[in-house]
């Protein structure tokens, strides 16, 4: 049985999103490097045992470490799985890292080419596999016996029920799974959400998550397009990888309710530290923050920003922060960021014709596709829209359970009398939705 030091590490921050364990023939080898191809290409951090072993420590010890400080933990059942002494002990420790975590990790089995039925019915034929490994203790084979039962059992993914035996298909629904599992994290990102994970994904996460240099990044774009609800994205992404998160949203709003940045900065400081504080001026909270980030990795999002002085005070340079902290910035003022000293600004896009249909058609139809008497109408509203995300939720709230005439007729009314800019529609199409209610 692998030797567990899982109380002591099982309280620290992450340091992969997932395990894969699998069997060692040349099929499974070429299907798991495809894998972890997609999951690199989709920023998931995985370890990988050829690549990230460390010299002169026991191989053993390192991927216990590996299984315990990763977040799902997938077995790949195979042919040949059984045959492998080091695959079995490690199932072992995913099992066990399961029953005492809880809901610290999930566990993902996968059935490439081999059947579940075929992995239970063939365990007794796998024990004289076991017999030839004069290293294997009885008791250790019954333990093997006893995890080969009860992971075979779980929920699974099978190659031929779920992708008819096309691989590139079915490596691309695990990690699109796994990604999506991912972003749900502490942050609530939104409802009918299109288009918001694969342009955080766009951003090469992973690059952050690994890095020991601090980053300040920005993510840039029109009001309305989404910033928040990706740099939440972004935190749900990521926070485990971090000592210490902070999400400061809508810092502007903020600072002009409660007039100025003080809350801001002890909110953040609170955030890090776990620990009440109480901050008398904006320099005060400044120092305060540079004294206890300097030393750790931390992730911190500032949602909003629209001054330089709110920059200023809560992050105010790279030296503030520990090695491998990243701090996000979003704000529709580009110069404002470069003037900040912001290395890489994301701008965010407007939504191709495909995802705006969809957006649009979440809000007014409550499914993914236009009804069928709709599907002319609704691609005229993307076309005037052009991809505006809160524009197209606007509208779409307002045309829900309206019918084709009235549709129609107020798409008429916009070609006649044309709304200088989307936030004159949003706040045309909002105010009108408003006086309905009421």
């Amino acid at each position: 049985m692998a030797s567990s030091s899982f109380e002591s590490i099982s309280n620290h921050k992450r340091a992969y999103d997932v395990f894969v364990n699998f069997g060692g023939d040349d099929i499974v080898k070429r299907f798991v490097d495809h894998l972890f191809s997609d999951f690199k290409r989709k920023g998931i951090c995985a370890f990988r045992g050829d690549e990230k072993l460390r010299i002169g420590e026991e191989r053993s010890r390192q991927v216990y470490r590996a299984i315990e400080q990763s977040r799902f933990l997938v077995v790949i059942f195979s042919e040949n799985f059984a045959t492998s002494p080091s695959r079995l002990r490690e199932l072992v420790k995913i099992l066990e890292c399961k029953e005492k975590g809880h809901d610290k990790y999930q566990i993902h089995t996968v059935f490439y080419k081999i059947k579940r039925e075929m992995v239970v019915n063939r365990i007794d034929s796998y024990k004289a596999t076991f017999g030839e490994h004069e290293t294997i203790e009885e008791n250790e084979a019954s333990q093997w016996k006893e995890a080969l039962i009860m992971a075979a059992n779980l929920p699974g993914w099978d190659l031929e029920d779920l992708a008819h035996g096309y691989e590139s298909k079915f490596i691309d629904m695990i990690s699109k799974h796994i990604f999506n599992e991912l972003n749900d994290g502490p942050l609530h990102v939104g409802e009918n959400l299109v288009g918001v994970h694969s342009r955080a994904e766009q951003m090469n996460l992973l690059h952050f998550a690994e890095s020991s240099e601090v980053h300040m990044i920005g993510i840039c774009g029109v009001r309305g397009i989404g910033k928040t609800s990706i740099a939440k994205a972004v935190y749900n992404r990521l926070y485990v990888h971090f000592d210490g998160c902070s999400f400061c949203e809508d810092v502007k709003a903020f600072v002009k309710i409660h007039g100025g940045v003080i809350q801001l900065q002890t909110q953040i400081i609170e955030d890090i530290t776990k620990t009440e504080v109480k901050i008398r001026s904006v320099g005060e909270g400044s120092s305060v923050m540079k004294r206890i980030m300097v030393s750790k990795q931390v992730l911190v999002i500032l949602d909003d920003v629209d001054q330089l002085d709110q920059l200023e005070a809560l992050a105010g340079a790279r030296c503030w922060f520990g090695p491998g902290s990243l701090i996000v910035i979003t704000g529709v003022d580009r110069q404002l960021l470069l003037a900040h000293g912001v290395q890489k600004i994301y701008d965010v896009e407007l939504l191709n014709d495909d995802e705006a249909l969809e957006l649009l058609s979440l809000y007014a139809f409550k499914q993914k596709d236009p009804k069928e008497d709709f599907t002319w109408l609704a691609q005229r509203v993307v076309r005037y829209v052009k991809g505006h995300p809160l524009a197209l939720k606007v509208l779409g709230c307002f045309l829900f359970g309206k019918t084709v005439r009235e549709w129609e007729s107020e798409l008429d009314r916009l070609r006649k009398h044309r709304i200088d800019g989307m936030q004159e529609l949003i706040s045309r199409y909002s105010s009108k939705k408003k006086r309905k209610v009421v």
